[in-house]
C-alpha cells in the first residue's frame, strides 16, 4: 500500500509540478519500467505455456507437419499435357 501511495504521488508530481527537463528523464524511466514489465509478463506467459499438457504439444506438432505437407503438395511439379492438335469447337452451320 505504501508503494501505491508513493507511485500516485510521483504521477501527480509528474503531471502538475515537474519541469520540462525532469519530464524527459521521467519519460525514459517510465519507458524502461514499461519494457521490463512487458518482458516479465512475456516470461511468465511462456512459463505457463510450457506447463501445458503434452497432448497440446502433440497437436501443435501434427498441425505443423500437416501444413508443411500441404505446402509441399501444392509446390509439386505439374506434369505438362502433351501438346496435340488443337480442336476447333463444333459450330452450327
Amino acid at each position: 500500500m505504501f508503494y501505491l501511495i508513493v507511485a500516485i504521488m510521483l504521477v501527480l508530481f509528474y503531471i502538475f509540478a515537474a519541469p520540462s527537463n525532469i519530464k524527459g528523464t521521467m519519460n525514459v524511466v517510465g519507458a524502461v519500467f514499461l519494457v521490463v514489465g512487458l518482458l516479465i509478463a512475456l516470461l511468465l506467459g511462456l512459463l505457463q505455456i510450457l506447463q501445458s499438457p503434452p497432448e497440446m504439444w502433440l497437436v501443435i506438432g501434427m498441425v505443423v507437419v500437416g501444413l508443411w505437407a500441404m505446402r509441399d503438395i501444392y509446390f509439386l511439379d505439374r506434369l505438362d499435357k502433351p501438346a496435340g492438335p488443337k480442336r476447333r469447337p463444333y459450330r452450327y452451320r
